[in-house]
């Protein structure tokens, strides 16, 4: 491999720019650069980059920074020409090619419909580490920063429960927004990766490393609050061995905050906090006749909150009857825009996890956005002709579907909510539903003296 000179750097990167249109003369000057600039003491007779499937030139990182620095105006402004040269690169099939490929998919704008399809081909189809992590950060470099919602949308995807395979790839596209999270999102981003952290497999040991390390030096008070907590709450016994095999990769300030908590506990303890009940209390279970037991169980009316409607306060008629009917239960005031009312929610519900919400109309509309950002936390969800046609649910009819069990209870004489347009969102928001409906008017009047709300909410 010669010297790198700088100054012939910049000029052979730019001349290989002049022909960012002509493809095939573009990956013509590509492959002789590359080859000039091959470093042949590591070259191996294979030329397979290490821990890869992918042939490589050996060509020292600076090479592609310098090229990669003249693309990226040509490729920004000409957004359709970048795509169809990513795909060229790619189909290529060597290490610096593709990783050429991943930093073009991340000039494209994220509104590029065909962008996303690319990007979920091509991390199905590598095993590089290093061409992996370009697409899961430097391809996402525009959704990030331009269209933060859609790229969270998609790291939800990712970190989907029932997708265990997807959350290192959840967790990788994270990293990049962790390391420039402000204030406004760091809180989603904790929301997102609680349930990660606490399910997350041995397999995920590295990637979970990363995350942690990551958070804590974005906000070590946050990050180290959420850990606590999840230690302390947590009913998966791996969780606690997990977090310990790959503590000594922690700063030493968060080693130390955990060290109590992570430490094994003897088996009496272990056992004691088994048989602790979390959300329900269960009654002495008496012996019946063949020996068969029976057992009543009573829900923590703790957990059960009710979001009044817009103009409604904790003290309306439904909200006194809940209370009644459920004593202990939740019934706060809210007050102010939808977004404001959502900033007083979060707090009350905290971390916890195994909620039911009862949302009546703009409460339901707060109930379903809450739960749809946070199913992990819901229980069950009862929406009682739950305002889904407002103007403030617009920007949310993107929301992934959830399983979190759904009971609607809708009155055909509504003339505030209409009842069908409310149904066909819910049946595609809601992938466990049960609709009730019922002769009754928008504030449900009769129903609610008619309705078991025990079986309900059971």
């Amino acid at each position: 491999m010669p010297a790198i000179d700088l100054s012939r750097l910049r000029k052979q990167a730019n001349r290989l720019a002049d022909f960012f249109f002509l493809p095939d003369e573009f990956m013509k000057h590509l492959r002789e650069m590359l080859e000039f600039y091959v470093n042949h003491t590591l070259r191996t007779k294979e030329n397979v980059a290490p821990g890869s499937n992918l042939k490589t030139y050996r060509t020292p990182p600076a090479v592609l920074t310098q090229i990669e620095n003249e693309l990226r105006a040509v490729a920004e402004a000409n957004p359709e020409f970048a795509l169809d040269l990513a795909d060229i690169l790619w189909d290529e099939g060597a290490l610096e090619t593709r990783l050429l490929a991943a930093f073009l998919l991340g000039r494209i704008p994220p509104q590029e419909e065909r962008l996303l399809p690319r990007l979920s081909a091509w991390t199905q189809q590598v095993r590089d580490a290093d061409v992996r992590s370009a697409l899961l950060s430097t391809s996402l470099t525009r959704m990030r920063k331009e269209t933060p919602i859609q790229f969270i949308n998609l790291v939800r995807e990712y970190l989907h429960p029932e997708r265990m395979r997807t959350w290192t790839n959840g967790i990788q596209a994270l990293l990049p927004m962790i390391a420039d999270a402000t204030n406004a999102n760091f809180p989603t981003i904790l929301d997102m990766v609680e349930p990660i952290i606490e399910e997350a497999p041995s397999t995920l040991q590295n990637d979970l490393t990363d995350l942690i390390v990551a958070l804590y030096r974005t906000s070590s008070n946050e990050t180290t609050f959420l850990l606590k907590h999840i230690l302390t709450n947590t009913q998966n016994p791996m969780t606690v061995v997990t977090l310990r095999r790959i503590a000594t990769a922690f700063p030493p300030p968060l080693q130390k905050e955990l060290r109590d908590l992570l430490r094994p506990q003897p088996l009496s303890m272990q056992k004691r906090a088994e048989e602790e009940p979390t959300d329900f209390v269960v009654d002495e279970i008496p012996k019946v006749k063949g020996g068969r037991k029976s057992a009543s169980q009573k829900m923590d009316n703790t957990k059960i909150i009710y979001l009044h409607g817009l103009e409604s306060t904790s003290q309306s008629g439904k909200a006194r009857q809940f209370a009644e009917k459920f004593p202990g239960m939740i019934t706060p005031d809210f007050t102010g825009s939808f977004e404001e009312r959502m900033k007083q929610l979060k707090p009350i519900l905290g971390r916890k996890k195994n909620w039911i919400i009862i949302g009546s109309s703009f409460g339901g509309l707060m109930g379903t956005v809450f739960t749809c950002e946070h199913p992990t936390q819901v229980r069950k969800l009862i929406l009682l002709a739950p305002a889904l046609l407002r103007d403030h649910f617009a920007a949310y009819l993107n929301l992934e579907p959830v399983s979190v069990p759904t009971v609607i209870i809708h009155g055909t004489a509504d003339d505030v909510v209409p009842l069908e347009p409310v149904r066909e969102i819910a049946e595609k928001l809601f992938t466990n539903l049960q609709y009730i409906v019922v002769d009754d008017g928008h504030r449900l009047q009769e129903a609610f003296k008619e309705l078991n709300w025990e079986e309900i909410l059971a």
